[in-house]
């Protein structure tokens, strides 16, 4: 039996148990988060997904050797003007080794997130750095505030910690999580600011807020209590769709207890993501919550903090959720399927066309590989040297080579063919990546630990210039909110992981906007226009329409912009109307 991690792009980072024989996956009992559980992405669709086995050069199999002279010749013919898109369809450590080439042949990157880039940058502007608010911290907490997060679909392990506690839920949809919470606040969507800013007030006005914590160790609390009072009430409210009763029940629930924050990524999808994430984090610190057993924030933590990266980055970069593919002779996408997951993808694949050459690696078949020039097969995870960093757990695990690959070739091989075909100079052995990073890890028995990990994060000091917390001191927002439009949801799916493995294709809707279950119907946006079957929920609000992320088409609606901080997609600055097919 070997001992591995998954690779899948979700906090969990499960622990796995592989016979070399059978290839038979179970979870690793003694691993201190996932304990011996495997979540569906992996147990199920990961093992039924058929892989890609063949090379190909315009639509053409070929050996390997053919489709990597192809690549090369791709990327001699485009010189500087050279793009590597890579995505997070694997999250290993070494998936991104192929950055050391561009880095040393001159080309170009990308920057930004398509995931959680404006959270991020929220939390960095408060706290300086996101760090892990680990599992047993939350184990103390005595209230949990999911906001904005499934955590049943998302991090699925993290139910156990929610058990015998208050649980409160702040989400527009009716979740399944949300159907066991003590409170449920359906707020309206993109209106988590201003339920922040409330609760934030409302701390001070009914001395609530730690007023110790904030003179120690946050700057300019005075001041913040002023910025928090040019909020009127009744206007937040309304924003909410909420009345002055559920504020109070919220405040009565987290009342004289350790609470903690699980904040997901659908609060931050918005042009104004970082002021939200900065604004929870305010009101964590107006209630004393950081530093201290039991409380805290959890978003989706820096997994490279604490490490010095030993791989080498290019410093010439595109911002990634709009990506100009058209500037580019030669874009090679690695792990991603932009041509469904980017924004704006009517303009997206506008772009597509004019690059001379696409070429895709990666595991499966999706909309980009149907369309790209070349095609490389890549190696399994079971079937090459990788390193699992998470953003939801300490845990550092050694991901070893399990077995022999029949075909495909790994990011390390390909990075090693495009150093010695164009006579690059720098790249170190494979192991000598692993390990630099394994010697920077804290050994804890038989686990290793992130070199930033701390209990209570935050306890001595923020990361920040002044080594306090810091407050959001405006507030930035031009959205134009069209009445009678309805929002546009994307979360994650159950069955997916974006749009990997068992896609969605439905819109689900509220009952009162009388389609008929499996009704076809046309949802326009001013970026563009998809149809899909309809799923009726009363778990929906209303005025909102939920498309989970990975759906075949969703991103033709969602707008080709990026956050105003963070360089993030904005997956749901935006609104649609409904349209019934004849």
């Amino acid at each position: 039996m070997k001992l591995t991690a998954c690779p899948l792009d979700c906090y969990d980072a499960c622990s796995v148990v592989v016979d070399p024989e059978s290839l038979k996956m179970a979870g690793a009992p003694s691993h201190p988060f996932t304990q011996g559980a495997l979540c569906s992405h992996l147990n199920r669709h990961y093992r039924e997904a058929e892989r890609i086995r063949s090379p190909r050069v315009d639509g053409r199999e070929v050996s390997m050797e053919e489709a990597l002279e192809a690549v090369a010749n791709a990327i001699e013919t485009a010189g500087e003007d050279f793009l590597l898109y890579r995505g997070s369809g694997n999250v290993g450590f070494m998936q991104q080794i192929t950055e050391e080439f561009v880095a040393a042949y001159g080309g170009w990157t990308t920057d930004g997130s398509l995931c959680d880039g404006a959270g991020q940058a929220g939390v960095e502007e408060g706290r300086g750095i996101s760090l892990m608010l680990p599992p047993e911290s939350i184990a103390e907490a005595e209230a949990v505030i999911v906001w904005g997060r499934n955590v049943s679909v998302t991090d699925p392990h993290m139910m156990e910690l929610l058990k015998e506690k208050t649980l409160i839920v702040v989400d527009p949809v009716r979740t399944k999580i949300a159907k066991m919470a003590d409170l449920h606040m359906q707020i309206r969507p993109r209106s988590d600011f201003h339920l922040a800013v409330l609760l934030s007030r409302f701390m001070f006005m009914e001395d609530m807020d730690d007023a110790d914590f904030m003179e120690e160790r946050c700057e300019d609390a005075d001041w913040y209590f002023d910025f928090l009072r040019s909020f009127r009430v009744v206007e937040c409210l309304d924003r909410c769709d909420i009345v002055l009763d559920d504020l109070g029940d919220m405040l009565y629930q987290m009342l004289n207890k350790k609470c903690v924050f699980l904040v997901g990524t659908g609060v931050q999808k918005y042009s104004i993501g970082d002021q939200v994430l900065q604004a929870i984090d305010g009101l964590a610190a107006v209630m004393g919550f950081f530093g201290k057993p039991g409380c805290g924030v959890s978003f989706l933590a820096d997994s490279m903090a604490g490490f010095d990266n030993p791989v080498r980055q290019s410093p010439k970069k595109v911002a990634r959720p709009v990506a100009p593919f058209g500037r580019f002779k030669t874009v090679l996408v690695q792990g991603a399927n932009p041509l469904a997951q980017m924004p704006g993808l009517n303009k997206v694949e506008e772009e597509m066309e004019h690059a001379d050459h696409l070429i895709y690696f990666g595991l499966y078949e999706n909309e980009t590989s149907a369309r790209a020039h070349i095609v490389l097969p890549a190696k399994d995870f079971l079937e090459k040297e990788d390193l699992r960093l998470s953003y939801g757990h300490p845990y550092v695990q050694p991901m070893p080579k399990v077995k022999e690959a029949e075909f495909g070739i790994s990011e390390y091989e390909l990075t090693q063919f495009l150093f010695d075909r164009f006579g690059c100079d720098g790249l170190k052995e494979e192991k000598e990546y692993i390990q630099t990073m394994l010697d920077q890890c804290i050994r804890e028995g038989e686990w290793l630990k992130s070199p930033a990990y701390e209990n209570h994060p935050y306890e001595t000091a923020f990361e920040t210039d002044s080594g306090n917390f810091e407050f959001l001191e405006e507030f930035e927002d031009d959205f134009d909110d069209e009445e009678g439009e309805l929002w546009l949801l994307t979360p994650k799916s159950p069955h997916s992981l974006n749009s990997q493995f068992r896609r969605e294709n439905h819109v689900r809707l509220h009952p009162c906007h009388g389609f008929a279950e499996d009704e076809k119907v046309r949802i326009v946006s001013e970026h563009g226009s998809v149809e899909l079957p309809v799923k009726t929920s009363d778990d929906i609000r209303e005025d909102s329409v939920l498309i989970y992320a990975g759906t075949p088409g969703v991103n033709y609606l969602t707008p080709p912009m990026m956050s105003l901080m963070g360089k993030s997609a904005c997956y749901q600055e935006v609104k649609v109307t409904l349209e019934k097919i004849q």
